[in-house]
């Protein structure tokens, strides 16, 4: 017999169980973010590919929440089927990475309703096992209506606990440190282990009954409000959140830059605010003697909170001290920074520069996530608690309302990034998102009707605030142009998109910038810093038919327009609306994008590329951001590489820009058998590279003639071809001696982008020049003149 006082306790055994489920929630997350990089790769990380990954993602989720919850009912050992579930997980982890490389390059390019179904597929098993689990946990721990709350608010918050620690761990360190794979097998030891110490530790537990007696009085939240409201309110916990999170991130992401650390971070600091909440609600559900008007106060709460964070930083933004801090982040790329400092010739790891660089990248995010989140995070295990009325049906409601949960976060994030953010802007979708929370004090007042008309109007009266902080909000743009006259005072324009937030500012000289989600992109008028890239690579080809991959700010593509030789121009680019954008506000791009020699399209280069299998060109040419930008290496790796050779026509070349002199150049000469690096570009080709100084100079002259009025005065000097094949460096078999042992880029481990605790390459190039004079030989109508006026112009050995 057990005593009333023991049973009105959770059982022994759920903090050792939470642990264990902390550990499960780490795993989790590695997977996803591992998962979804890796499906992108051949996918494409357009938003629309990486939207349909994360819904299937969590449609997996979803599924095992609904089976767990139906199986939980059934079963008496669901500690024992919850370490089995663990180590499923972790099985099909060992070999995911090799799976979904597979199918993915079985697959690559395919159309949206295959990426859709084939995500889906292959994330099954493994999200199908995730979803079952919290589930059986809870039916195993839920003995007493009067304690649901509590341990549900534990479980899903040491879960989501663990998710943010996990999201961190991959983020920061596993991948950089040990690539996909590395990260991917320390997540499946954590779930192994979980799994066997659940089924080691797992001992037969006494049955406990509900009786019908209770110490206090439960109120019948159930049978008051219904389960079709409870399942309905859930969806909407599940679409407001994931709104706030896609909004949190657009704007955020605006100042923290396009690096791999800003999702994990954003995500890490939302989820730990959930399971904050998570815990704290959900002990309060259990106390409070209406759960169901303590839900609609949480999510009024969370809404006020939301709209009076905004409200406050985007007035903040007047005072000077912000306004110096904007303008540093703005012209300084904000981003973490590098613990490495080199002291007279030793690399030096500097915990204070990572502590203090750490802080001031996660202080923006601290302040406009945090605190909303941990109000958000009281949600669920709120209607947990109303719905579990019967501790025999605990798993199965769990089950049921973390599917409508996790249904309404698929709608939120799709609803939000494809409608809301790509109509009506950041501004109006916050104003939205606070005004729906207003459907929760709806539901509550139609379900308690013997309530006086008095108390509905102190319910009513509850939205004057977040209604008139609403009113108060900046309207669509005003935000970012907020942002730019604080940082740089000047002009803007700025149109909000799908995917980004597309800006152009203005000097008083008559030139400006194009900005893509708060990053610097290019500027205008051009000086001449794309056109080199452009004439070397020509020179190299002279090409008929040619693939850009990205559009910038069309300074690229425009330069390609004015070859001589040039028939076709197909511009891939990733970045929806771009294209229009900027041909709207910038002559160059507008004179570019209506030559009818130029298709448009919008769609990720590697995507494109394995979608047209049979198409070959003269010259590839791309020019992606800075190294430490997120998705670059996926650009550059060998596998990127040998994509772009097999898509070469005979004597055709590949054309690339770059930023680090080491790891891309070992890389790319590990794929091409002929290459040469220049200061800023690099050209591969299958066959022997030669380039004609004569078409340069046609080329240069084309160029500078239609260009006329459009470009700096001192473009003429820098497109020279002396001055643009004097930037020769190393040939391939250069690069090979010398940077022997240098790492190189593979899909499996992207080690450019994951900077942050990677010491710099300390060596300088050591070049003698020895290849100069076989350099100067495959320069053809190159007289003893011209290759004098190059040589002397390349650097000399120190």
């Amino acid at each position: 017999m057990i005593a009333q006082a023991d049973i009105k306790k959770p059982d022994s055994r759920l903090a050792f169980f939470a642990t264990l489920f902390l550990v499960s929630g780490a795993a989790g997350l590695i997977y996803e973010i591992i998962w979804e990089r890796l499906l992108e790769l051949y996918f494409g990380v357009t938003i629309v590919a990486i939207t349909l990954i994360v819904s299937a993602y969590m449609g997996g989720l979803g599924l095992g929440s609904l089976f767990g919850g139906r199986l939980a009912q059934r079963i008496k050992s669901t500690l024992l089927v919850y370490g089995l579930v663990e180590i499923g997980i972790g099985m099909f982890g060992l070999f995911s990475s090799t799976l979904i490389t597979w199918v993915g390059r079985a697959t690559a390019g395919s159309n949206y309703v295959l990426v859709f179904c084939l995500s889906f597929l292959l994330l099954l098993v493994p999200t199908f096992l995730m979803g079952m689990t919290l589930p059986l946990l809870s039916q195993a721990f839920i003995h007493r209506v009067e304690i649901s709350g509590r341990v549900i608010g534990l479980l899903y918050g040491i879960n989501t606990l663990g998710a943010a620690f996990g999201a961190l761990l991959a983020g920061y360190l596993l991948i950089g440190w040990s690539g996909f794979y590395g990260a991917t097998l320390a997540a499946v030891v954590m779930n192994v282990l979980v799994g066997t110490l659940a089924i080691l530790l797992n001992r037969k537990s006494p049955v406990i009954k509900s009786s019908s007696g209770r110490a206090r009085r439960v109120p019948q939240s159930l049978d008051r409000w219904g389960y079709g409201p409870i399942l309905l309110a859930s969806f909407l916990v599940g679409f407001i959140g994931l709104g706030y999170e896609m909004l949190w991130i657009r704007i955020l992401n605006f100042f923290n830059k396009s690096t791999v650390y800003g999702f994990p971070t954003i995500l890490a600091v939302f989820l730990i605010g959930l399971s904050i909440g998570s815990y704290l609600w959900g002990r309060k559900a259990d106390r409070s003697p209406d759960p169901t008007a303590l839900l609609w106060k949480v999510e009024i709460g969370a809404a006020t909170l939301a709209a009076l964070t905004f409200f406050l930083a985007w007035k903040a933004m007047n005072i000077p001290a912000v306004e110096t801090w904007i303008q540093t982040v703005i012209d300084n790329f904000q981003r973490p920074a590098s613990p490495f400092l080199i002291i007279e010739s030793e690399i030096v790891f500097s915990k204070r520069l990572l502590v203090f660089g750490l802080l001031e990248y996660l202080l923006p995010v601290l302040l406009i996530v945090l605190p909303t989140s941990i109000i958000l995070g009281g949600g669920l295990p709120i209607l947990d608690r109303i719905a579990i009325d019967n501790p025999a049906l605990a798993g199965r409601r769990v089950g049921d309302v973390h599917l409508a949960n996790i249904s309404g976060s698929v709608f939120g994030a799709l609803f939000t990034s494809f409608v809301l953010l790509h109509y009506l802007g950041s501004e109006t979708t916050l104003k939205i998102l606070v005004l729906l929370s207003a459907v929760f004090i709806v539901l509550y007042l139609a379900h308690t009707l013997k309530e006086g008309g008095h108390k509905k109007a102190i319910n009513l009266l509850s939205l004057t605030l977040p209604v008139l902080l609403v009113i108060c909000l900046p309207a669509k743009g005003n935000l970012y142009r907020t942002i730019f006259n604080a940082g740089l005072t000047e002009d803007v324009i700025v149109e909000e998109y799908s995917d980004s937030v597309l800006s152009i500012t203005y000097i008083n000289s008559g030139g400006g910038f194009l900005w893509i989600g708060g990053e610097l992109n290019s500027f205008f008028p051009p000086n001449g810093d794309y056109e080199e890239q452009v004439m070397g690579c020509a020179g190299a080809s002279q090409p008929k038919n040619i693939l850009v991959i990205g559009l910038g700010g069309g300074n690229t593509l425009f330069t390609l327009t004015t070859l001589p030789s040039v028939e076709q121009i197909v511009v891939v680019e990733l970045i929806k609306n771009l294209g229009p954008f900027i041909s709207q506000h910038l002559p160059i791009p507008n004179l570019a994008l209506h030559d009818p020699r130029v298709i448009y399209i919008e769609d990720d280069g590697r995507r494109y590329l394995y979608a047209h299998q049979d198409a070959r060109y003269d010259m590839i040419i791309i020019d992606p951001l800075r190294r430490t930008t997120a998705g670059h290496d996926s650009l550059y790796s060998k596998e990127a590489f040998e994509l772009y050779r097999s898509h070469l026509a005979e004597g055709g070349i590949f054309c690339l820009w770059h930023d680090e002199s080491h790891i891309i150049p070992a890389t790319l000469v590990s794929v091409f058998p002929e290459a040469d690096i220049f200061r800023d570009f690099a050209v591969a080709s299958n066959q022997p590279i030669h380039y004609d100084f004569d078409f340069m100079n046609s080329a240069a002259d084309s160029y500078l003639t239609e260009a006329s009025g459009l470009v700096m005065s001192s473009t003429a000097d820098r497109i020279n071809p002396t001055t643009v094949l004097s930037q020769f460096r190393r040939d391939r078999d250069q690069v090979l001696v010398e940077e022997q042992g240098t790492i190189t880029l593979t899909d499996m481990n992207p080690y450019l982008e994951y900077y942050l605790f990677h010491p710099p390459i300390s060596w300088s190039i050591k070049s003698k020049y020895s290849t100069v004079e076989d350099f100067l030989d495959s320069i053809h109508n190159c007289n003893d003149v011209c290759r004098n006026a190059i040589s002397v112009k390349i650097p000399q050995q120190p």
